[in-house]
């Protein structure tokens, strides 16, 4: 069994042993249909409206004593060239460079070097279809964690994942230089989410690696949750965080930004437990805002 290993990207550290450090939990903003979005294309946007969203994030992460971080979503490069510098300078909590293009990730990775932030940024991500371009990007410019989707359409059990990042994503990593990828085992639907279970407790198991997933892309398909209330979804969403944290999850992306409320109450209550058990039992050292010393002071820390 593999050690796990902890990955420092800015300030947060993603991985370890379970409960030493909270989960990483990551909401998406900038993305095409966002409601903020003015032009997608030209990366304009209501500026006041996503001021608020990031500044909450950074407000609800210190609250709460958990980790978040931002998927910044960029349709162009002219939309990256905007949306990362704009996070940036209002939170220094870990980002995503994430876009559908292969040209506006590499453009993202540029970015982030001219303007010194790449220690706090994650490439999101490399896929059976990353194009050599991104190899020779991620070589030149080193973010402080590469996310890879281990997701085998055609093996879909935790052995299927481990064996992909095994023949297919490890001779791409040591091209890079990569020790320590971030390792998203992906979800195709509300039920595979236990196989996304499995599979984080195997990647941690095999390899160590910090490992996760999106959960949140399964809830759209879930009619019968939305004929019954928005309440339920978000029930369903914490559930599916606090179950996929359980089994070691590292990162957690719970979706649209505007459900970070949702995701750091979820986190918290879950790291309380975590955290704990890994105080009392495996003796280690908590961080000094470790959600076991904040979710007890949530009605206080919320007072202006």
């Amino acid at each position: 069994m593999a050690q796990p290993k902890p990955l420092p990207v800015g300030n947060a550290v993603l991985g370890g042993p379970l409960g030493s450090h909270t989960g990483v939990a990551f909401g998406s903003i900038f993305y095409d249909n966002h409601s903020v979005v003015v032009d997608a294309f030209e990366g304009t946007f209501d500026v006041e409206r996503a001021d608020r969203l990031v500044r909450k994030v950074v407000e609800l992460s210190r609250i709460h004593g958990v980790q978040m971080g931002f998927d910044v979503i960029g349709a162009t490069e002219e939309a990256m060239a905007t949306a990362l510098p704009f996070v940036a300078e209002r939170s220094d909590l870990p980002m995503m460079i994430n876009g559908t293009e292969a040209e506006v990730r590499i453009a993202g990775l540029r970015l982030a070097s001219e303007l010194g932030l790449l220690d706090r940024c994650i490439y999101a991500s490399l896929n059976e279809d990353t194009e050599d371009e991104e190899i020779e990007a991620l070589g030149e410019f080193r973010p402080a964690g590469v996310m890879i989707l281990a997701n085998d359409i055609g093996d879909q059990t935790p052995e299927g994942t481990c064996a992909m990042i095994e023949s297919h994503f490890h001779p791409m990593l040591k091209e890079i230089g990569v020790d320590t990828p971030i390792v998203d085992v992906g979800v195709m639907d509300a039920p595979s989410v236990g196989l996304a279970i499995r599979a984080i407790s195997a990647v941690r198991s095999n390899f160590g690696y910090p490992a996760g997933c999106a959960f949140s892309n399964c809830f759209p398909q879930w009619t019968g949750l939305r004929e019954i209330g928005r309440e339920w979804i978000n029930l369903s969403l914490a559930t599916a965080m606090v179950s996929c944290r359980s089994a070691g999850g590292d990162f957690l992306h719970y979706g649209i930004i505007e459900k970070a409320r949702l995701a750091a109450h979820a986190l918290g209550s879950a790291e309380v437990f975590l955290g704990f058990a890994a105080q009392e039992l495996d003796e280690h050292k908590l961080p000094p805002d470790h959600a076991l010393l904040k979710m007890f002071k949530l009605a206080e820390a919320a007072m202006p």
